[in-house]
């Protein structure tokens, strides 16, 4: 119902236009980039935010029919902890409601009640394992199709999958593994969506519970960036920035 792929692909397109504080331009959109002020001097503050941004804007553009929320508590519970093996021992012990970056709805067009049909959990860069685990257990648990879309500046060779496993595919199927069991659906998808800014490159693909996530996030050596996975599936497309 919603095309995940069309929305990103214009976002991908904004984020290449955008300024930055640092050193100005003359883009005709109107979100920059802030600075961030680090101890080894100004740079450019490149997060997630911007990301939820435009997506939201893009999605109110393409589908006028649709509604969303951000933040949206889940239906679920959960009780996470510090780490990811806190998050691991505590994926059954359910205490809280938590929340999901941004939840569609349909709204019906007899009682007009809006209902649930799609939740999305947004990422910037290769983070702390226990931050991707939360997210894909939410997305695992909750019980409507999901999407998690993960935004990175570039991809040099081991920040995908690496021998060292802190690659972000290295993340997501250790997450996969471990939570697979909350997965009731088999009807289910995920859909993942991997952004890279500075090659313009998207990889996609959707994911159900009785597949083989050790392939489908493998690669042909130890080491790999975003245009080497190993297809199993998993769709490539290149951003012509105009």
């Amino acid at each position: 119902m919603v095309d995940i792929l069309k929305i990103c692909t214009k976002v991908l397109e904004r984020l290449k236009s955008m300024d930055c504080e640092l050193n100005g331009g003359n883009s005709a959109e109107q979100l920059i980039f802030p600075l961030n002020n680090q101890t080894k001097g100004k740079v450019d503050r490149i997060s997630e935010q911007e990301l939820r941004f435009l997506f939201v804007e893009q999605f109110k553009i393409e589908y006028p029919e649709l509604f969303y929320s951000v933040e949206t508590p889940t239906e679920k519970k959960y009780k996470f902890g510090d780490t990811y093996e806190d998050i691991v021992k505590n994926k059954n012990t359910h205490k809280v409601s938590a929340s999901t970056d941004m939840c569609v709805f349909k709204r019906n067009e007899v009682d007009f009640k809006y209902e649930r049909i799609l939740n999305i959990e947004f990422k910037h860069e290769n983070g702390a394992l226990k931050n991707t685990a939360k997210d894909i257990l939410k997305l695992t648990r909750e019980k409507q199709d999901g999407v998690f879309i993960h935004l990175l500046k570039n991809t040099a060779r081991d920040t995908v999958c690496n021998d060292g496993k802190t690659g972000v595919f290295d993340k997501y199927l250790k997450a996969f593994l471990a939570f697979n069991d909350e997965w009731i659906d088999e009807n289910k998808s995920i859909q993942l969506v991997l952004i890279s800014l500075n090659e313009n490159t998207i990889i996609y693909r959707k994911i159900n519970k009785n597949d083989n996530f050790n392939s489908i996030f493998s690669f042909n050596s130890a080491n790999g960036n975003i245009t080497e996975v190993n297809k199993n599936e998993w769709k490539i497309e290149n951003v012509e920035i105009k």
